[in-house]
């Protein structure tokens, strides 16, 4: 039973709050331990004290368990760490099921991980990140709960990036959006790609965040010959020929080793993140 927080539970907590669920393994990463029966017990003390600060989703054989904040943590959270409640990411009530989505979903959290550590080294200023989990509006009263990256591209259509983010570079604010594929079906990637060109030339992002300039689109694959595929397709469509340097692209297994560097573009040449 514990009566107060150590260092590395409210680095937890803290952890928690920001990304929404997390694993062992994302927690070393964060470096908030780097052994995972330390973590086991740190966790295990925040899920079964009184305080009840930290939940668990149910997990099949094999599966890292993930962890979630309790709703009690909020107001502790708002005095410790001194977030807002907007803040911090709670989901509400308890998750009795494993989602579909989970390997997804977990897949983009270590980007946004990686994308965390990476900006902390370089001195680069992660100004947003929001995810296609993160949610605004509810479901109890209004009944307009959407995704924080949905867009609309017209009356009746719109678009549910995995990640929205910005950066503040040297020079200028970078706007990028990302989908990650998985699975083998180029078919659908392209579809997926096509929908964004013509967004794009409508200007529907840039009226949704207000932002004038142009903005690029990340395209993450699980399977580096889709990626190849994609890129195939895209570089003989003209609708991409004046798009073909807002479209980078990178396999899943490359964004560790340095999130800003080695993306190729439309035309297959390699390309920075930003400049």
């Amino acid at each position: 039973m514990i009566t107060r927080f150590s260092p590395k539970q409210i680095s937890i907590l803290t952890a928690l709050a920001r990304y929404k669920f997390l694993t062992y393994s994302q927690m070393m990463q964060l470096g908030i331990d780097q052994h995972r029966s330390n973590l086991s017990l740190l966790l295990k003390d925040l899920r079964e004290s009184k305080f009840q600060m930290v939940k668990k989703i149910p997990h099949g054989m094999g599966e890292e368990v993930k962890h979630y904040l309790n709703e009690k943590a909020i107001p502790v959270l708002k005095e410790l760490s001194g977030l807002e409640e907007q803040e911090i990411h709670c989901p509400r009530g308890t998750i009795l099921t494993h989602t579909q989505d989970q390997a997804h979903r977990t897949s983009i959290i270590d980007f946004h991980i990686t994308l965390d550590l990476a900006c902390q080294k370089a001195g680069v200023a992660l100004l947003f990140c929001d995810r296609y989990f993160d949610t605004v509006g509810n479901n109890r009263v209004e009944k307009n709960l959407k995704s924080k990256t949905a867009f609309e591209v017209t009356g009746s259509s719109s678009i549910k990036p995995d990640v929205t983010f910005m950066l503040q570079s040297t020079l200028q604010k970078e706007l990028f959006l990302v989908e990650l594929e998985n699975g083998r079906d180029s078919k659908k990637s392209i579809e997926k790609c096509i929908r964004h060109g013509e967004a794009m030339l409508t200007g529907a992002v840039n009226k949704r965040y207000d932002f004038q300039s142009g903005y690029r689109i990340l395209w993450i694959f699980e399977h580096e010959g889709a990626m190849e595929a994609v890129i195939k397709d895209l570089h003989s469509r003209p609708l991409f020929e004046p798009l073909a340097e807002y479209f980078l692209f990178k396999p899943l297994s490359k964004i560790g080793e340095d999130i800003f560097l080695s993306w190729r573009n439309v035309a297959g040449k390699e390309r920075k993140m930003f400049y």
